[in-house]
């Protein structure tokens, strides 16, 4: 389209404003690292760290459960071709086999293959993925996403996505026999991961469970915000807050320590009747390019 036509179709003012947001968002990235160069940046740990991080939890009598995921049945799963091409920037993409390798972890977990007709199933903080929509079509399962924003246009007539709060849920009572939190449980703000755990008390059925993965930790309690967000106090005041340059749309990615996971969530989580397994990843390497995933916590009723 040349630039007469694009002036006609959006008007001067518009073609104004979309020229201009073009131009911002091209130069906002230069503008952001000058504006907060000595901002502290965020690292994510180290092997190193990861050790550490497990020896203090074990010193705080936390148990950890080395976990070997059969990379034979993962590329089983990659080859049946659960998510759209374009999905997560597709499979050229960093991070394509880390977000199926989650998907397939949690499936595994929660053995979504036994469950019968009646057996809910939910994807919170699910965002716009597909997932629960393609677990209804090959499986006919009772899944359900639900995301604090707005559904997005391709799913926004299905009723199995809703715009709820996972911590304040529609379900009934000991109705949803599994739940999976992929790559979400940290962007839960405020006390809203604590408050995750009363509500899976209340609609998990007996036996059920719920599956939390990554489980980010760190050696210290912190997060991270892009700049958009950065010392808006969108973090927990007690986390120390970093500012992570190469993507926008975070307003607090939350990492505990070993102290803060066990206040905010292993103890709440036993005092509301449930009881947990934390696992450890050990064969990352085996699974695919830039995995990430190393501790999955398992809720169980």
């Amino acid at each position: 389209m040349s630039l007469v036509e694009k002036v006609w179709r959006n008007g001067l003012a518009g073609s104004v404003r979309i020229g201009a947001g073009m131009v911002w968002r091209q130069v906002r990235p230069y503008y952001d690292r000058c504006r907060f160069r000595n901002a502290p940046r965020y690292s994510n740990p180290t092997a190193n760290d990861l050790t550490r991080i497990e020896q203090d939890l074990s010193s705080m009598g936390v148990g950890i459960e080395d976990y070997t995921p059969n990379p034979i049945e993962f590329k089983y799963f990659q080859s049946n071709q659960w998510f759209p091409p374009d999905y997560h920037g597709g499979a050229k993409s960093v991070v394509w086999d880390e977000k199926l390798l989650e998907h397939w972890i949690s499936a595994d977990r929660l053995g979504l293959a036994t469950y019968g007709v009646d057996d809910l199933y939910v994807d919170m903080a699910a965002s716009s993925s597909p997932w629960v929509k393609v677990l209804r079509e090959r499986y006919g399962l009772q899944a359900f996403a639900l995301d604090l924003n707005p559904v997005s246009d391709a799913y926004r007539d299905l009723h199995f996505y809703r715009r709820e709060d996972a911590t304040r849920t529609s379900f009934p009572n000991a109705s949803v026999r599994g739940v999976s939190l992929h790559c979400a449980y940290e962007m839960f703000m405020g006390d809203d991961d604590t408050q995750l755990m009363a509500e899976l008390a209340r609609i998990l059925t007996p036996g059920g469970k719920a599956v939390i993965l990554p489980l980010y930790m760190h050696t210290h309690y912190c997060a991270y915000a892009t700049p958009e967000y950065f010392g808006k106090g969108c973090s927990d005041p007690a986390a120390k807050e970093y500012i992570r340059m190469d993507c926008y749309g975070v307003p607090s990615s939350r990492k505990y320590d070993a102290r803060r996971l066990k206040s905010r969530v292993l103890d709440p989580l036993e005092r509301a009747g449930l009881g947990f397994r934390l696992l450890a990843i050990r064969n990352k390497e085996s699974l695919g390019r830039d995995i990430y995933c190393h501790f999955i916590l398992e809720i169980n009723k």
